[in-house]
């Protein structure tokens, strides 16, 4: 058995308890912009309520840390997870938009708590050697939950009902960590992040990530509206954004032996590329929904992988297993910190230029994206990579 067969194997329990948490949050983020639309709201006041979701997300990753350094990766991803389902419940209970912006914020909060929980857990384990193949296979787990979640879209469930199967879908997926046994990572040890210094090693990582928080969350929070905006129904959303999640899907069964192989750089620049030239597509020319579905395959395959290369040349440089929360907060906050700003700027443009808004700013971004890796060395034969373990001191400070 290969070693990222074992690596995998030895973490079942923790990526069937994955599953159904993405199945959840899929439905429940990507059901609001339908909801919202359809109840009138404008694209900026849906831009700014997606928003609140991505500021308990950076809230998550300044102190969420100290929730898994106090107890422990198993009861934290509990702790997390029952709180995102209380605020899905909540919901479907009140339709008051400032106390439906309060609930986005604890989503956001819970839901990347989990994050930071599930992504220091597979970082311990997985070698270097196979880290991006092992985060592919995450990144494969995500997409096509993730992408179940968003075809329930297509079933045109009630408010209430959509609230409530999410919350039943999070709290399911506590069980399987429960019920088979699996030994957690070391408790980590309480540290701030010290993004400047984290910088001066990893400039790409941190980078990759900000610009993939504002593809990736961006595209969940505003897809909809997009589809909406060029006159389709909420089942042409599920279809476009499920789409989408496939390319995601088939991307990552080959990005993680390409990165492992040629370097993350590279992978980077490709996914880049992809993206950038499917939506130039999107830009030039009014396509009909088929066409727009087949193409959201390359934009998915494209933006659904950037986060876990960033997080894969982050931790290529890590040999001190027990920062590994602390790493992966500092990536995660990039990744949300891009998230929050996304669906507002995306509000703003869709409301000034209508649905090519979203296209202008996807291509602004992914060209960015492959302008600042072209400049930056491959991790896999720089020399910098092979003195870096001891700048890795920045996360002993305080």
């Amino acid at each position: 058995m290969s070693s990222t067969k074992r690596t995998i194997k030895s973490m079942n329990a923790l990526f069937t308890g994955m599953s159904f948490l993405f199945i959840g949050n899929s439905l429940i983020v990507s059901s609001v912009g339908v909801i919202l639309k359809d109840s009138g709201m404008s694209e900026i006041a849906i831009g700014v309520i997606s928003s609140c979701f991505f500021i308990g997300a950076l809230a998550a990753t300044i102190s969420g840390h100290r929730i898994i350094s106090r107890v422990g990766h198993i009861r934290s991803f509990g702790i997390f997870a029952a709180l995102f389902a209380i605020a899905s419940l909540l919901h479907s209970f009140f339709d008051n938009l400032y106390l439906w912006s309060i609930f986005r914020l604890l989503l956001g909060f819970c839901y990347y708590g989990v994050l930071m929980v599930i992504e220091s857990w597979l970082n311990e384990k997985a070698k270097n050697s196979v880290r991006s193949r092992v985060l592919s296979f995450y990144e494969v787990v995500y997409y096509l939950a993730s992408g179940i979640g968003v075809l329930i879209i297509a079933l045109d469930l009630e408010k209430h009902s959509v609230f409530v199967l999410g919350a039943c879908l999070i709290m399911f997926s506590t069980l399987p960590l429960y019920l088979i046994r699996i030994k957690e990572p070391l408790l980590p040890q309480k540290s701030p992040i010290s993004l400047p210094k984290i910088f001066d090693i990893v400039p790409l990582a941190l980078v990759t990530s900000f610009i993939a928080g504002m593809l990736v969350n961006g595209f969940f929070a505003m897809a909809s509206v997009f589809i909406l905006l060029q006159g389709f129904t909420a089942q042409g959303v599920s279809y476009f954004i499920a789409c989408a999640m496939l390319g995601g899907f088939l991307a990552q069964m080959t990005i993680g032996s390409i990165s492992d192989k040629l370097g993350r750089k590279f992978a980077i620049m490709l996914c880049a590329g992809v993206g950038f030239c499917s939506m130039l597509l999107f830009a030039i020319f009014d396509l009909p929904l088929f066409m727009q579905c087949a193409l959201a395959i390359f934009l998915g395959g494209g933006i659904f992988c950037l986060y876990a290369l960033a997080l894969a040349r982050a931790n290529d440089m890590l040999k001190d297993k027990s920062k590994t929360v602390e790493l992966g907060r500092a990536v995660l906050f990039c990744y949300s910190l891009g998230s929050l700003f996304a669906p507002l700027g995306l509000g703003i443009l869709m409301q000034q230029f209508g649905f090519q808004g979203f296209s202008w700013f996807y291509l602004a971004c992914l060209g960015f994206c492959l302008l600042f890796a072209i400049n930056k060395p491959n991790i896999l034969k720089s020399k910098k990579y092979k003195g870096a373990p001891g700048n890795m001191a920045m996360f002993n400070e305080s």
